[in-house]
């Protein structure tokens, strides 16, 4: 009888474990959502501004500045890595840094 005890008490935080993930899952679900929202209105300003810069180009308007200048090589680069501190982020932590350290080894190839 101690057994069948045992199975029912298991069952129970199973299904207790099993509404507890479908929760997180919605709340990850609604968060990607938001998330999606906000980029897609990021990409129209991103079009915009993008517009905006090659309107100025094709001005053929004359600008001096040294961020502007072309260089005819990269002596110094750097590498901004930015990561998420909330959870329910799953592996994008460890996705990010695994591509950033993929990119500063090929920027340390180049000798940068």
């Amino acid at each position: 009888m101690a057994n069948a005890r045992a199975l029912d008490k298991r069952r129970r935080s199973i299904r207790n474990i099993r509404k507890i993930t479908r929760t997180m899952e919605l709340i990850a679900t609604a968060r990607f959502k938001k998330a999606m929202d906000r980029a897609t209105a990021a990409t129209d300003y991103t079009a915009r501004i993008a517009r905006l810069v090659a309107d100025l180009a094709a001005s053929g308007l004359e600008v001096s500045h040294p961020l502007l200048e072309s260089r005819s090589e990269t002596k110094n680069a750097v590498l901004l890595v930015l990561t998420a501190n909330r959870g329910l982020c799953g592996g994008y932590n460890g996705n990010v840094m695994r591509v950033a350290t993929r990119h500063r080894v090929e920027m340390q190839e180049a000798g940068m």
